[in-house]
């Protein structure tokens, strides 16, 4: 009877360790996929740190290039107004020296016709 309670003993515990090892094999297994699993979510949010710090060095750039481009248009602003401000300084002073040259014609003429008239009074007396 001892046989037979010590063979029974061999196999519950024989069917204990295949169900434990068994056991031990899902655990491993689950622990694998997990792992797997992790590892590429973890590739997943590196491929996005990469794509996204890709953009993040793209709009770097272009915000370089567009603040050169931006100074550059304000360099040839302040150009272009002083150049502008030069012009209508020039232009207010021939508008006065137009202005004077108009005048001086005037009494030019005014004195050209009074000399006409006198010239005329003088051929008279001499007739």
């Amino acid at each position: 009877m001892t046989v037979v309670i010590v063979v029974i003993a061999v196999i519950v515990l024989a069917a204990l360790a295949v169900a434990a090892t068994r056991v031990v094999s899902r655990r491993r297994a689950q622990q694998a996929e997990r792992r797997e699993r992790l590892a590429s979510e973890a590739r997943g949010h590196r491929q996005e740190l990469e794509a996204s710090a890709l953009r993040a060095r793209e709009a770097t750039e272009a915000a370089e290039a567009h603040a050169t481009t931006a100074e550059r248009h304000r360099d040839r602003a302040e150009l272009l107004r002083s150049e502008a401000d030069r012009h209508a300084q020039v232009a207010a002073e021939e508008a006065e020296q137009a202005e004077a040259d108009r005048q001086r014609s005037e009494r030019a003429r005014a004195a050209a016709q009074r000399h006409d008239e006198r010239a005329q009074e003088v051929e008279e007396r001499l007739r």
